[in-house]
């Protein structure tokens, strides 16, 4: 029986795609609940996640059309169980050419993979996230897309004693020429995937995305908003946070007028640092914030974009919001 697992974690030269860690983080959770062997493929960033691996290859492959010709080679026989892919746009298209490539399944996104009775079955969301499914796999390999809450694994340093082996891309070279890049407006750009994401509520009032537009345009991110802000028609759903919207990670998180209702929260408890502004003291969103404003947020963030597009004499709160991205 196959008895490997395969987590493929990519990231640029800065560093590790944050949502690509999930993959590491799933497949570190399998081997140990269930004595299988781990290895990992880094694409493209310095180091490699934390966690045990027994094998790890490096690539520097700037696209996935050919690393998956090469990842089919390694996994293309009965050694290995389940392929694992981060939930980034490198993460998704490789794993959708290495399943056709493979004949395999595919499955996304993953919370959890159990080996039981000798089958994998996989725990995937179900109705907009309000219940899980579990499927079986008949015939191995699975390819897999993990899902951001299983962001486990953290990055490490390249120099930790891991060693590598090249990983080359074969197969036809870049299909397309990149004439040029520009950045995507705030109402653009997709919230699941920013680093910065800056959400109102009912407390923002009709006309307010305006602002919140441009503060995270300021802090380079995307525009959110809870169910209550889209029902009213003054976000569109696309920008929907909460169990019956979007799930998000970003680096920071900024709650411009939101309550903090349950199923707001359970699409932005993994983001790394929350900043919320509310004028109810008592409002729950503060109850998961790291840093906590009491005030009309009418007043507040006209101030913090007013600052920040100075960057001098920054008050505390455009320190707090700018410290929070390092």
């Amino acid at each position: 029986m196959a008895g490997r697992v395969l987590a493929v974690v990519d990231g640029t030269a800065t560093g590790v795609h944050r949502r690509a860690l999930a993959a590491a983080g799933l497949a570190q959770r399998l081997v140990s609940e269930a004595g299988l062997a781990a290895d990992v493929v880094v694409v493209g960033f310095p180091g490699h996640p934390s966690g045990r691996w027994q094998r790890a290859w490096r690539s520097e492959a700037s696209s996935p059309q050919g690393l998956a010709g090469e990842l089919a080679g390694i996994v293309n026989g009965d050694e290995y169980l389940a392929v694992i892919g981060g939930d980034t746009p490198f993460g998704r298209e490789l794993c959708a050419r290495l399943a056709v490539r493979l004949g395999a399944p595919v499955v996304a996104p993953v919370l959890s993979l159990r080996l039981q009775g000798g089958k994998l079955r996989v725990v995937r969301p179900a109705q907009y996230g309000a219940a899980t499914a579990t499927l079986e796999v008949a015939r191995p390999p699975l390819v897999a897309i993990a899902h951001a809450d299983m962001m486990r694994a953290t990055a490490s340093d390249a120099a930790s004693g891991l060693e590598f082996e090249s990983l080359r891309a074969i197969g036809p070279g870049e299909p397309v020429e990149v004439l040029g890049e520009e950045q995507l407006s705030p109402f653009e750009m997709d919230v699941t995937e920013a680093d910065v994401v800056v959400a109102g509520g009912r407390g923002v009032g009709e006309g307010g995305f305006a602002m919140l537009s441009e503060l995270a345009a300021l802090l380079g991110g995307s525009v959110g908003a809870t169910r209550v802000a889209v029902d009213l028609g003054w976000a569109p759903y696309p920008r929907q946070v909460g169990l019956t919207g979007k799930t998000v990670s970003p680096r920071l998180y900024v709650a411009c007028g939101i309550s903090g209702a349950i199923h707001h929260a359970m699409g932005m408890r993994e983001s790394g640092f929350v900043v919320a502004i509310n004028n109810d003291p008592q409002a729950p969103i503060f109850k998961i914030a790291h840093a906590a404003i009491v005030g009309d947020v009418r007043d507040i963030v006209p101030s913090v974009i007013k600052e920040l597009s100075r960057r001098t004499n920054v008050s505390p709160v455009a320190a707090v919001l700018a410290g929070a991205l390092g």
